[in-house]
Order: structure tokens, then sequence, then C-alpha cells
């Protein structure tokens, strides 16, 4: 194998990375696992990329995703923890995915994240490409989130997280 053909591999492996994480808490009767909405905060940007993991659920028999306030805080804080790393990574997911279990009362927590992407499309198409995220996109959720985040040089991070 040739040295441009390594990195490549190498490269792929680190922008195209998927955690998931299963626990098993009893969902309680006053879960906060959906928010109206006229509460959803995400942005512009965001509203696409989540409507295109949206559309493509839909379009092979998948069941459309609910937007979720706790994903969303902390795929926002760990975009903020990959900026001032310089790199993407799922450093922390098990103290996330608790997090969110406890607040949410979910039995499954997933995450994808992603970076150097200059469109919702862009991104939805490099996640759609890799196995490990792609069985996150179409997997047995009910609620998700993500964030997306520029660093000082513009260079956006993006963070979503599965729940159900």
């Amino acid at each position: 194998m040739k040295k441009h053909d390594i990195l490549g591999v190498f490269l792929a492996l680190v922008l195209f990375q998927s955690c998931t994480k299963t626990e098993y808490f009893e969902i309680g009767e006053q879960n906060n696992l959906s928010l109206s909405a006229s509460q959803n905060i995400q942005t512009e940007f965001e509203n696409e990329l989540f409507d295109l993991v949206n559309e493509h659920r839909l379009s092979i028999g998948l069941n459309e995703l609910q937007f979720e306030i706790t994903s969303y805080q902390q795929a926002s804080e760990h975009n903020d923890y990959m900026i001032s790393m310089g790199q993407i990574s799922h450093t922390h997911f098990d103290t996330r995915a608790e997090n969110i279990s406890n607040k949410t009362g979910a039995t499954e927590v997933s995450e994808n994240v992603a970076k150097d992407y200059n469109s919702p499309e862009e991104a939805f198409t490099a996640w759609l490409g890799s196995q490990k995220h792609r069985i996150n996109l179409e997997g047995d959720f009910t609620h998700s989130a993500l964030n997306v985040k520029a660093n000082s040089k513009g260079d956006l991070y993006f963070t979503q997280i599965f729940i159900r």
C-alpha cells in the first residue's frame, strides 16, 4: 500500500467516528424526551442537517427523530471540548450517555462526530457513507439532537446524539 493510501485510510478513520452505549434505565413517568417546536434552539444549519437525517429515515421506512434538549446541550458541550482539543473524539462519551439517561430515562445513547464539512449535505453524505455512522443514522432511536460549532478558524465541528 502506498503512503498516501495509508494516510487516506487513517484520515478516514479519524474523521468518521461513531460511538454507542446501551444503558438500561427505567423510563420514568416524567421523562424529558420531547421538546416543543417553539423551544427548538437549533440553528438553521443544524435544522437542515437534522431534516436530512429525518428525510433519509422516512425514505427507508423508519420513524422520524424528535428533537431532545438534553442531548442538544450535551452535544454542544462536547463540541466545545473537541474545539478546545483541536480534534474530534468520543472522549467522555460514557459520562454524556449517563447524563442523558439520568435526565431523560433513555435506554440507549449513541453519537456521531465529524469535522471540517462546509454544508449540511456534505456532513450528512459523509455520515451516510460511513458504516458506523449509518448504523446510528438508521438505528432504533426515537429522539436526537445535533450541534454544529466553528472554531476560531471557521472549521466546523459536529456532534449528533441519538437516544431511545
